[in-house]
């Protein structure tokens, strides 16, 4: 009897033990590594939970090492910094959660399968081929001027319709042409050249009325098509004809500047909505400020993309305000053009801003 007592005593203490054991079981061990997703709060207390963070996805078309890439994860640091770790942004390059799509992926900010992007502003609705006339701007600094305008603004806001909360406007970069046939310097070089456009219809006139013969052929086939001879030039900017190695396959750039075209810096419209006050003026001083940055970035670095594709082996003709005078008076009446696909009186409204802050 004794002995069933001591077994019964035994057996209590070991369950008293367990039952303490469960008691602290919820705890973190202070040697265990936080999951990603979470952020420990500003909080002196151990027994505070970590905060967990809302995890954000980010995408451009660009490489990690291109300027859209590196404002994007400059973006994604300086959100995670200023709401104090609430807010993670992945950050995803040439379009990787898109089929390697830039309309894919900008459809995807439109829905919300995809929270942010840097998307070519002429894939998002065609209102934005305003900025397309040729040789409208007179330098970097008057585009500045017309991105901060009323009308901007208002172009900006139709994006809303689509779903998509534009923050800002980055560069999409100054447009060159480069060919296999000979140097270009005025309109007169180029009624033998055969260039390659997109299949839109205003591009395809801009082109003719440039004085080259055209082909319209898609961005995916444009390489090949150089390479085959099956066009003797295309037009780009100065990145993406280095980027994509152009200089491969085309002899003669001439640096014209004739396009400038902007790209938009935006956040899904029912994200936007579901933030707070306090993180929409956080979300939008980080947009403005770092597209402010690779505006800058893509401007400095227009000298050394031409120093690359000169070492590449390309023949380079930078144009003088002489012949820039030439090209202008070859394009006056461009504008028109445009009518059909900005809305002639948006395009009227849009031409009278540009020269209003010359």
């Amino acid at each position: 009897m004794k002995t069933l007592t001591k077994v019964i005593a035994a057996l209590l203490c070991v369950v008293m033990v367990f039952g303490l054991a469960a008691c602290g079981g919820g705890s973190t061990p202070a040697n265990n590594t936080p999951a990603n997703n979470t952020t420990p709060a500003n909080n002196a207390s151990n027994d505070t939970p970590p905060v967990k963070a809302i995890v954000l996805k980010a995408s451009s078309p660009a490489a990690q090492d291109a300027a859209w890439g590196l404002a994007l994860q400059r973006m994604a640091d300086s959100i995670k910094e200023k709401t104090g770790g609430r807010y993670q942004v992945d950050v995803y390059h040439k379009a990787a959660l898109s089929e390697n799509s830039e309309k894919v992926m900008t459809e995807q900010v439109y829905t919300g399968n995809l929270d942010i992007c840097i998307t070519p502003a002429s894939l998002a609705a065609s209102i934005w081929s305003a900025f397309s006339v040729p040789f409208q701007f007179d330098s970097r600094e008057h585009v500045y001027k017309v991105l901060k305008s009323d009308i901007v603004a208002d172009m900006c806001k139709t994006m809303e319709d689509k779903g998509m909360k534009v923050l800002s406007l980055v560069e999409n970069g100054y447009r060159q042409i480069t060919n296999n046939k000979h140097e270009i310097k005025v309109p007169a070089d180029t009624h033998d050249v055969k260039l390659r456009t997109p299949q839109a219809k205003s591009s395809i006139a801009i082109a003719e009325k440039m004085g080259f013969q055209t082909v319209a052929i898609s961005a995916g086939e444009l390489f090949q098509a150089l390479q085959q001879g099956t066009a003797d030039g295309q037009e780009n900017a100065l990145n993406t004809i280095y980027d994509n190695k152009y200089y491969e396959v085309q002899k003669y750039l001439t640096v014209v500047n004739y396009n400038w075209s902007p790209a938009l810096f935006g956040i899904n419209l029912d994200l936007w909505n579901s933030l707070s006050a306090e993180d929409q003026k956080i979300f939008q001083e980080v947009f403005t400020e770092v597209a402010d940055w690779a505006n800058k970035k893509m401007a400095d670095e227009d000298r050394s993309y031409i120093d690359k594709l000169k070492a590449a082996g390309m023949q380079v003709y930078e144009c003088t305000p002489e012949d820039i005078a030439l090209w202008k008076k070859q394009m006056e009446g461009s504008d028109s053009i445009y009518f059909e696909s900005v809305g002639e009186e948006l395009m009227k409204n849009f031409t009278k801003t540009v020269n209003d802050l010359r």
